[in-house]
């Protein structure tokens, strides 16, 4: 288990930002969420869900989805002459997620940073760290048998609803959330269409140094990236031959008129997700 969470740390998270310093922190929790959401806003009715990982240090946290944390493991360790094997299918499934970024609190100092991997670009902006203003209330509750207390806030455009707990004296929690004076057990929207719940909360019996690397990636400001990344989205065929124009390293064996058929159903699939986390 602690072999195999230092090599999946090593592989997801190093070399990722272009500082002029690097970070170096030592992981000592692991921390999973559920994370139950509405995508699509004209049908409330559909809801999805995806695990989601915190590792947290001493200063540094790291937020990503599970299957962004296996699908970066699968394709650092990939043995070609197993691709198609049911092994590597089953693997593969495992990958599937509809959240392809990292979030960083702690790096750089006071800061976090929004990351996202286009091929081989790193892409990351940052905002302040601590942007909440919270309200604590008095209510109280248990949840997973700790003792949890009650919060609100307001953040991009939506109002939440918190649990925390003293009992686990860490001020972080799941996406851009932090700042309270204890781990977040449970966070939601007041229409829950984004909803936070902790699956599991472990101590590492042997915390895993982790270095932070400062080279290869790509700074911009947060409208910049995230409109590269809708690109992306919207045509990946298009960044891919772009890419190819300079590396020739990917070829498509398209029938006439496949991609466009493929495209338009992806596109067509976009627009049902018209729901994001984040609505200003």
């Amino acid at each position: 288990m602690q072999a195999l969470l230092l090599l999946i740390l090593s592989l997801v998270f190093s070399s990722t930002f272009a500082q002029s310093s690097s970070v170096e922190d030592h992981i000592k929790y692991k921390i999973n969420y559920q994370l139950t959401y509405k995508p699509d806003s004209t049908s409330l009715q559909n809801t999805k869900a995806e695990t989601f990982i915190l590792y947290r240090g001493n200063q540094l946290s790291i937020f990503a989805s599970e299957g962004r944390v296996l699908k970066d493991s699968l394709e650092m360790n990939v043995n070609p002459s197993n691709i198609g094997s049911i092994d590597f299918k089953e693997r593969a499934t495992r990958t599937k997620t509809e959240f392809g970024a990292v979030i960083y609190k702690g790096f750089p100092d006071g800061k976090r940073s929004y990351t996202y991997k286009i091929l081989s670009d790193k892409l990351r902006y940052e905002e302040d760290l601590n942007q909440f203003n919270w309200e604590i209330l008095p209510e109280n509750k248990e949840i997973n048998g700790f003792n949890a207390q009650k919060a609100t806030t307001t953040f991009a455009g939506r109002s939440y609803t918190a649990w925390f707990t003293s009992e686990i004296p860490i001020p972080d929690g799941p996406y851009k959330f932090n700042g309270l004076p204890g781990l977040i057990l449970e966070i939601s929207d007041t229409e829950n269409h984004y909803v936070y719940k902790l699956k599991s909360f472990e101590k590492l019996k042997n915390p895993v140094p982790i270095e932070i690397k400062a080279k290869d990636f790509q700074e911009g400001e947060k409208t910049e990236v995230l409109a590269r990344i809708r690109e992306f989205k919207l045509n990946p065929f298009a960044v891919v031959e772009q890419n190819n124009s300079i590396e020739k390293t990917i070829t498509f064996g398209f029938n006439d008129g496949e991609k466009e058929k493929i495209l338009r159903q992806y596109k067509k699939k976009l627009t049902k997700r018209n729901n994001p986390i984040e609505l200003e």
